[in-house]
């Protein structure tokens, strides 16, 4: 066992579950009407399917990890090191995101995933030199 992956895909299992929620809660308040013209409501379903895709990388990142953590997958460094990239490269383009768009401190704490990226690519990182 790999506490250090079973606390990553933990992590992902809990915020798949709070995005799903309350993120779909939170993102359907912007949904602009479909005749509004001008693109928006074309740009807004563009984000919520982009939503979703999110949604299934969470899933699929904490399946892999818990997978990984209890054994059921077979350790494989070229995997744990993809995964700790990939959540990795999240904790570095979620505050570039926010920095280009010159997001105010509220954003930066409403927004404040990327936290949950540096650490789940933290513990990969850790739980894949164990």
């Amino acid at each position: 066992m790999n506490g250090w992956f079973v606390a990553a895909g933990t992590l992902l299992a809990a915020a798949s579950f709070v995005h799903t929620v309350s993120g779909s809660r939170f993102y359907a308040q912007a949904r602009p009407c479909r005749e509004s013209g001008g693109g928006a409501y074309g740009a807004w379903l563009l984000g919520r399917c982009g939503f979703q895709l999110v949604t299934t990388d969470l899933v699929l990142g904490a399946a892999a990890f818990l997978s990984l953590g209890f054994g059921a997958l077979p350790r494989s460094l070229p995997l744990e090191l993809f995964l700790a990239a990939v959540y990795g490269g999240w904790s570095v383009a979620w505050p570039a995101a926010l920095r280009c768009e010159r997001a105010s401190a509220r954003y930066w704490r409403r927004l404040c995933h990327w936290v949950l990226f540096c650490t789940v690519a933290a513990l990969a990182g850790i739980g894949a030199a164990h």
